[in-house]
């Protein structure tokens, strides 16, 4: 990574002084991330400066950089104070082909907040907040876009190293007799043949706008590995976290007519358990979302979804079996069938003052994911954001493994 870095300094350096017009830009902010959960210590306080270059090379490239300098004074070592770069990439035009080489951030899918055929920037679960860069991350890739027909232009992306999900974690420190021991986690090796693609090919037909993918690469949530260790004295269960490639074919489309949009997206994950007997990896599936928006004002916007994802190949009592057999709780283990519905509300108060309301609920589990943000404008370049990430939940359900994470933020940001 630091070679990296140093090398996109070097980079940016030399098309800063080969450009003919360069733009500085960015923002400043204050933020602070209270816990929701007792006894409600801060989980941050912080200051950050972003600040943005953009810049034309001629009449056929350009350049884009933004790097942010983060203090978070709730820390207590040396990473109280972080630098590191958000986008940082070239563009190259041609008259039909856009190339787009760098640190970057590529988003698919036509749903909202859920998308299946969204595989390329994973997703820090454990830091969801106002800023789309606190929560997604971006990867280093090339992207080609293609335009030799004139209704089918082609995206075709390559990643050449793999960047996982960054979620929590959490274990007992006991099971039963044994302790609990976490290894680190095995990363694929950053090679070529472990690097990842993916295509989209992007159409309309009869005011419906569709388009269809498939990614190649490594699953982003990992795949949790357990064994018992019984060469030390204290017998222990040891768990690891690993990563494995899947294929997804992908599809979405969205339409308009009066008041309303109908949108739908689903994937079909081709995963490394083909046949459904390995308990650790993940199963081939089916995921897909329906959703419809409306908008009775030009102040009102509603949204609805039916999520669901099905799980093929799967064998509930072979599953419970082994798990009894080998001493693996049944708590974690997954289902055939898993429905889920979203909602998003977009509320503009004034014009000064806007609100957006997210929320997630599994079923059965009746877990669910709650994202309100007000946003206060003081002027126009300066911003109050104020909400919460909030997980509800049992104990063991998706959402409910998350509680402790639970927080509200405040945040004053100011443009230039």
């Amino acid at each position: 990574m630091k070679k990296l870095f140093a090398i996109g300094l070097l980079l940016l350096s030399f098309l800063t002084a080969k450009a003919q017009s360069i733009n500085i830009g960015g923002y400043s902010k204050i933020y602070v991330h209270p816990n929701l959960n007792s006894p409600y210590n801060l989980d941050k306080a912080a200051a950050r400066l972003q600040l943005r270059l953009t810049g034309n090379i001629g009449a056929r490239a350009a350049f884009y950089s933004a790097m942010d300098f983060n203090y978070d004074a709730i820390v207590n070592d040396s990473k109280q104070m972080l630098i590191y770069p958000i986008e940082n990439y070239i563009d190259l035009y041609f008259d039909l082909l856009d190339v787009r080489i760098g640190n970057q951030f590529i988003f698919w899918g036509k749903t909202d907040w859920v998308n299946p055929t969204d595989n390329i920037n994973p997703w820090d679960f454990k830091n969801i907040a106002a800023e789309i860069e606190d929560y997604r991350i971006p990867v280093i890739a090339a992207k080609f876009d293609f335009y030799f027909w004139e209704n089918f232009p082609i995206e075709f992306v390559w990643i050449p190293r793999f960047t996982p999900n960054k979620i929590p974690i959490e274990l007992p420190g006991k099971m039963g007799p044994f302790d609990v021991k976490i290894m680190p986690e095995a990363l694929p090796n950053n090679n070529l043949k472990n690097s990842e693609f993916a295509v989209k090919i992007s159409s309309q037909f009869a005011g419906i706008d569709y388009s269809i993918s498939y990614f190649n690469g490594f699953d982003k949530f990992p795949s949790m590995f357990s064994k018992v260790d019984f060469t030390s004295a204290n017998p222990s269960i040891l768990f690891q976290c690993k990563y494995f490639r899947q294929s997804v074919f992908g599809f979405d489309f969205v339409t308009t007519f009066n008041q309303f949009a109908l949108k739908g997206e689903g994937a079909y994950y081709l995963t490394k358990d083909k046949n459904g007997k390995n308990i650790f990896i993940e199963n081939p599936h089916l995921q897909y979302v329906l959703g419809v928006d409306y908008i009775p004002t030009d102040k009102l916007t509603l949204n609805f979804q039916f999520i669901q994802n099905i799980r093929f190949k799967f064998d509930e009592n072979f599953e419970k079996s082994y798990r009894l057999q080998n001493g693996i709780p049944l708590t974690d283990m997954p289902k055939g069938k898993e429905t889920s519905i979203s909602t998003m509300v977009k509320y503009n108060i004034s014009d000064f003052l806007n609100l957006r309301f997210i929320s997630v609920m599994n079923f059965p589990d009746k877990d669910a994911f709650l994202l309100p943000i007000l946003n206060y404008s003081l002027a126009d370049n300066i911003n109050v954001y104020c909400g919460g990430t909030i997980f509800t939940g049992g104990s063991e359900s998706v959402f409910g493994k998350s509680k402790k994470y639970s927080r509200g933020f405040l945040e004053l940001k100011y443009s230039f």
